[in-house]
């Protein structure tokens, strides 16, 4: 558990009300239902008693009628029956599960359904993950909830509620093969992804859509065929690949007809009232929850898949929408060169990370199936790092694989597939941030620029002007904890109560005030600001605007503010003000969002 359950109230209370001194505005408003009142009213207005009830048994009525803004994620009372007796009964016999589970159903912000995009991943107040996805149905969309239907929203005067058909189960963040290995009966699944080499890319990449044979399908398979597989490496590859697809699809999701798979081709889906079939299997069980996916476990092996597609199957499941554009921009058509990646480097003159992924013994891993992305920084992003480090990764080659494998994603992300904010787990096992700005004319990934895309047959290679150093892990505040720079703003934002928030919620890009900044305040400022915790609140939150926007993404003009109003923004040859302040040191990364130092207090 993330956040501590027990402080959940106080946790609640101030970080809704810390970056906004009302509920915003600036999206569709939806047609109201009775007329407006705080969250737990409109939800008792429209009969939703049961979640009512338990918000009062939690204690945490009070909270959601707060001045927010929330977004409440809201069973209806029948959902409530559907849970597993055992299961309710120790929800309901232990307050801080109830709690927690309650907790998961909030969003600390207000999330209207114009917002809804395909694998939407907001951060709920228990401290897990949602994940929301859209899905063409037609003539109208389908909205999940991990995997729950979203029936209808309601408007509330402090936040949003969608109303869902289930209750939604915390559980440990797992991914796809941490699911596999509680649930116990894929033994054989597992074994078989092992040798298959499959079991780093399943764990960590995604999101992926698993339909899962359990251990009785696979001995249900012809003698002789489960140890042929296992003898012929490629070929089980193949197979166990025709059991995954790009993209969360849940069984919402799910329609008769064909769902193109990472082995290539498709499998056909049936889909009626009876239950689900993959290909000649059925399936046993839905909507396994999992942090980079779901599965859907199945009651035989599917042995191939029917017709052909691309050997590079990019990260989008075939019947999602997310209001991207379905052509790049121009000018970043990419290049079509039909070898793997590893080979394209040297022919489109990316010789020294070419040279650099030889000496960490990563070329083999480039020239496999995949499908990867790679982002590639150019032979001048190389000469541009200070000496120091780059003599420091060619001593140490674990220290450059780490380096290197921190620019590789083990999936296909292609330009349709980015929006902005993306966040991905690279094979190094850390997070890149990719960011769109000027209407998806400028691309960046931690900020480094992309620059151009080459496409190969194992995947695609975005060519970006910086070498990326894993070191964003870190929020905001442990950034500037790390800096040593920064001690009077960190005392400022305790004294404010915006260091909590600013420690786990984001994104945010934040311009902050050096020490020095703050010195050359006029006598008795500061000590004014710090007797007065509202007006110090305020002042801080000029300083923070409630995105990520790298300084590729800053251009003359106004940004938004977390405290609402706008900041001018001016870029010159002479560099980049902010208000009055000038930007000293620009893109120290963090875990959630981005700093900017500055000299002057906004």
């Amino acid at each position: 558990m993330k956040y501590l359950i027990a402080a959940f109230v106080t946790l609640l209370i101030a970080s809704s009300s810390a970056f906004s001194d009302g509920p915003q505005t600036n999206h569709t408003r939806i047609k109201r239902q009775f007329s407006l009142g705080s969250i737990p009213i409109v939800l008792t207005n429209n009969g939703l008693t049961t979640l009512v009830d338990l918000v009062v048994k939690a204690g945490l009525a009070e909270a959601l009628s707060g001045p927010g803004p929330f977004t409440v994620f809201a069973p209806i009372n029948n959902a409530f029956t559907t849970v597993d007796p055992s299961i309710l009964n120790a929800i309901l016999s232990d307050i801080t599960a109830l709690r927690k589970v309650i907790a998961y159903h909030v969003v600390e912000s207000t999330l209207p359904a114009a917002l809804f995009k395909n694998e939407l991943t907001p951060l709920s107040a228990s401290g897990e993950n949602l994940r929301v996805n859209v899905y063409d149905s037609g003539d109208a969309k389908t909205v999940t909830i991990n995997g729950a239907l979203k029936i209808r929203t309601l408007e509330a005067t402090n936040g949003i509620i969608h109303v869902i058909n289930k209750v939604l189960i915390p559980e440990p963040e797992s991914n796809i093969i941490e699911v596999l290995e509680k649930k116990g009966n894929f033994t054989t699944l597992l074994t078989a992804l092992a040798v298959a080499g499959l079991t780093t890319t399943i764990q960590n990449a995604g999101p992926f859509t698993l339909f899962a044979p359990t251990d009785d399908a696979f001995r249900s398979l012809p003698a002789g065929t489960l140890d042929s597989l296992i003898t012929n490496r490629e070929e089980l590859k193949k197979v166990l690949l025709s059991h995954v697809a790009s993209g969360t699809l849940y069984k919402r999701g799910l329609s008769s007809g064909l769902v193109p798979v990472i082995a290539g081709g498709n499998v056909k889906a049936a889909v009626g009232f009876n239950g689900a079939m993959f290909g000649n299997a059925q399936m046993i069980e839905t909507d396994l929850f999992a942090s980079n996916g779901v599965i859907h476990v199945i009651n035989s092996v599917i042995l191939h898949s029917v017709g052909q597609t691309p050997k590079v199957v990019f990260n989008q499941p075939s019947k999602a929408v997310d209001n991207q554009p379905t052509k790049p921009p121009v000018n970043q058509q990419k290049t079509r060169v039909a070898r793997n990646i590893a080979s394209i480097l040297n022919e489109n003159g990316l010789t020294t990370l070419a040279d650099l992924l030889v000496k960490a013994g990563l070329v083999n891993v480039l020239s496999q199936q995949g499908p990867f992305t790679l982002f590639a920084p150019t032979n001048d992003a190389f000469n541009a790092v200070d000496s120091v480090t780059l003599n420091a990764l060619l001593q140490d080659v674990n220290l450059l694989k780490r380096v290197l494998t921190y620019h590789v994603v083990p999936s296909a992300i292609p330009p349709v597939s980015i929006k902005n904010e993306l966040v991905t787990n690279s094979l190094a096992g850390e997070s890149l941030r990719i960011n769109e700005y000027n209407n998806r004319k400028v691309v960046t990934i931690n900020g480094a620029l992309r620059l151009k895309a080459l496409e190969a047959e194992n995947g695609i290679v975005y060519v970006i002007d910086e070498v990326l150093i894993p070191d964003n892990n870190k929020s905001i505040v442990k950034v500037l904890e790390t800096k040593g720079k920064f001690t009077t703003l960190m005392t400022a934002l305790v004294v404010s109560g915006l260091k909590n928030h600013l420690d786990s919620a984001g994104p945010f890009t934040l311009f902050a005030p050096s020490d020095d900044a703050f010195k050359a305040l006029p006598a008795g400022v500061l000590n004014s600001l710090f007797t007065n915790p509202s007006e110090l609140k305020k002042v801080l939150l000029s300083h923070v605007i409630p995105t990520t926007v790298y300084s590729r993404g800053l251009s003359s003009g106004h940004l938004n503010l977390a405290r609402g109003g706008k900041v001018a923004v001016t870029v010159s040859q002479s560099g980049v003000k902010i208000s009055n302040a000038s930007i000293i040191k620009a893109d120290l990364a963090a875990a959630n969002g981005v700093i900017h130092v500055i000299n002057n207090l906004i």
